[in-house]
């Protein structure tokens, strides 16, 4: 029992986390909440050094160790409390584990508040959080049948349990172009337990094609995407968390949607990047969904066409089970992949290392009787990388150093700053020639068009997007994520310019590319073809070959275990102007058993502005059983020099690329 006078244990004590990205802020500061309508998850407005900011309240109390006088709360913003306990414990775990603050997480999580939608909530808002709509009671589909532990799964789901798994899907799961939809019978399977469902996918138009499976069902479906008003986002956001819908859908911030009695998250295409944040706290959808999933006792579901490394590496653990077709299943359902080689080029003399070989153009035409065509390409524009014709040096922009594009017109301008290069020299030999390095889509498109007149071309991109291709036979041309569904399936894929993704140095390279390549694989018909021109990899060839983007997964993995890269171990990034990585360095305590691997100059168009022209980042692995311990140092590190005002700089926990 407490000593003090009954009189101060009888004031209410409101622990306020202030709306503030500084590290040494980033704790609970006592405010006196009597008469205050103060609860936990309330968002309220104090004072703090002087100055009026926001914060929510995360714990209520009758006593404070603070000794003086307590500041009182000047008012609540909302009169909904916005984050549950549940919600909190998720946020302050994210914190610890990836060295950033509780309030940045919350600040993710948490649209900005909009009176109007909260005023139109309030007037029709029952306290009471809504059940869960009625399930149907009927039989699973069968496509369930053809993965090994797919009915299982489904039936511990319906019973209540929360296992996870990974998901390889067949042609028509993903991309969504079935009309009866596995993911009806995951809603089904939760809905009997009396349960709800998140699905979390990566682009709006996947939330579309999501959205458009639930249109002869009963089930109450939220989408959320990132293009929404502030006010539906907000009210949106209030109706979740009161119960208003059994599924809700969106893109990569709805994972962290506040749906209350939570069953299933279920995450599409983990490995696309934008699914993860790109801004503080760089937290990736399946990583909060892992975490979400352990810590509110929910089933997970990750899934897809292909198997990112970090998936692979929860089906090694043991952490998730593996969804997948045995070999004949997946032979009878899914189109053939054909990788032509060096044997095949030199057959088909000079013309065949051209980038669309004669094999290739006359399989085009063949397939154009039976229907449509996809031919994929990595990039957008007209010519999206240029090199000098004369050294083959990469043309560079004068001002920021970016790499240069060129137009239909023959102007040219940097990728990355957008300033025409006029008078353009090259930097090494002075030669003003170019000749293309990299063709986009305009460009192809035009070549496609005069190598088969009277056809049909069709460009989709990011500029020009097209979500369905009806015609019953013609060519689309597509860029990554673009690439329009037609009923039926393609009778043909082509993807050219293979070693545009695969000879880039980045570590996520390899999966990216399969990523790319069995999405649009999962578009064609089981009995149409598949051709990847320009690999070379014999690792990449074969498993593609094979349509095993788990078994190449699994040696990706094996290869970050061999060099001890992410997900085999913790990898730490620290950011920022070279002289403030370099005291960080020489301040924060490693552990032992964690490494300094190197500190390199940064550049490019990703850079921080913040952190001026002069970068570096410092690279620190870990084994996971000490990474722990290293993230505690290094954000008691952040602490120290925000307390002492010394330079800032950004920690980024397992960064997808090195530098």
């Amino acid at each position: 029992m407490s000593n003090q006078p009954e009189a101060l244990r009888e004031k209410r004590v409101a622990r306020v986390l202030v709306d503030t990205a500084v590290p040494h802020l980033d704790r609970l500061f006592d405010y006196e909440a009597s008469g205050q309508p103060v609860q936990v998850g309330s968002l309220v407005r104090v004072k703090l050094a002087g100055r009026r900011i926001n914060g929510f309240v995360l714990e209520v109390g009758e006593d404070s160790e603070f000794k003086g006088k307590l500041a009182p709360i000047e008012r609540v913003v909302s009169a909904i409390p916005l984050v549950d306990k549940p919600m909190i414990g998720l946020a302050q775990d994210l914190a610890k584990r990836n060295a950033t603050t509780v309030s940045k997480v919350l600040t993710a999580m948490v649209p900005s508040r909009h009176a109007g939608a909260e005023k139109a909530f309030l007037s029709t808002w029952n306290k009471e959080i809504a059940g869960v709509s009625q399930a149907t009671g009927g039989e699973f589909s069968s496509s369930w049948n053809y993965y090994a532990g797919g009915p299982a799964f489904l039936e511990r789901i319906s019973r209540g349990e929360s296992p996870r798994a990974v998901w390889l899907t067949l042609p028509g799961v993903f991309p969504v172009r079935k009309a009866q939809h596995p993911l009806l019978d995951l809603v089904e399977a939760t809905a009997r337990s009396g349960r709800r469902t998140l699905v979390v996918v990566p682009t709006a138009r996947d939330v579309d094609a999501m959205e458009a499976v639930f249109t002869q069902t009963n089930w109450k479906v939220v989408c959320l995407r990132a293009a929404d008003s502030q006010y539906k986002k907000y009210r949106s956001y209030l109706g979740i968390r009161a119960g208003e819908a059994d599924v809700v859908i969106g893109t990569r911030s709805t994972v962290y949607a506040p749906v209350p009695n939570l069953g299933l998250i279920s995450v599409w295409d983990a490995g696309d990047d934008r699914l993860a944040d790109q801004q503080a706290p760089y937290l990736s959808a399946l990583e909060i969904a892992m975490r979400r999933a352990h810590l509110q006792g929910c089933a997970l579901l990750s899934a897809g066409a292909s198997i990112c490394v970090p998936e692979a590496q929860l089906i090694r653990s043991g952490w998730a089970a593996p969804l997948v077709a045995d070999r004949e299943v997946t032979r009878a359902k899914t189109a053939i992949i054909q990788v032509p080689d060096e044997f095949d080029m030199e057959r088909e003399g000079p013309a065949g290392h051209s980038r669309i070989p004669p094999s290739v153009q006359s399989f085009i035409r063949t397939c154009l009787d039976v229907g449509p065509v996809l031919v994929h390409v990595p990039t957008s524009g007209y010519v999206s990388v240029i090199a000098c014709s004369r050294c083959d040096q990469s043309a560079r922009c004068g001002a920021c150093h970016g790499p240069l594009r060129a137009f239909a017109s023959g102007g040219l301008s940097c990728m990355w700053c957008n300033r025409p290069q006029v008078n353009w020299r090259c930097g090494k030999c002075g030669s003003q020639s170019w000749r293309s390095a990299r063709v986009g889509s305009a460009r192809t498109a035009e070549e496609f068009g005069r190598a088969f007149p009277g056809i049909i071309i069709e460009m989709s991109s990011a500029d020009t997007p097209v979500t369905e291709f009806t015609k019953p036979s013609g060519i689309v041309i597509a860029t990554p994520g673009m690439e329009p569904v037609t009923p039926g399936g393609y009778a043909a894929v082509v993807a050219l310019d293979a070693w545009a993704i695969l000879g880039r140095p980045e570590l996520w390279a390899p999966a990216e590319a399969m990523r790319r390549w069995m999405n649009i694989h999962s578009l064609a018909r089981p009995d149409g073809k598949m051709i990847v021109v320009g690999v070379r990899d014999q690792m990449v060839r074969g498993a593609l070959v094979r349509r095993d983007p788990l078994g190449f997964a699994m040696h990706l993995l094996d290869e970050r275990e061999l060099l001890s890269f992410f997900p085999a171990v913790c990898m730490v990034a620290i950011d920022g102007d070279r002289r403030n990585v370099a005291s960080f360095i020489e301040e924060v305590s490693v552990p032992r058993r964690c490494e300094l691997v190197g500190v390199a100059a940064r550049e490019g168009r990703d850079l921080q502005k913040t952190y001026g022209n002069d970068q570096s980042r410092a690279i620190y692995r870990c084994p996971w059983d000490a990474a722990g311990a290293f993230i505690e140092s290094v954000k008691a590190t952040q602490v120290a020099r925000s307390m002492s005002r010394k330079g800032a700089v950004s920690v980024r926990v397992n960064p997808a690329g090195l530098l």
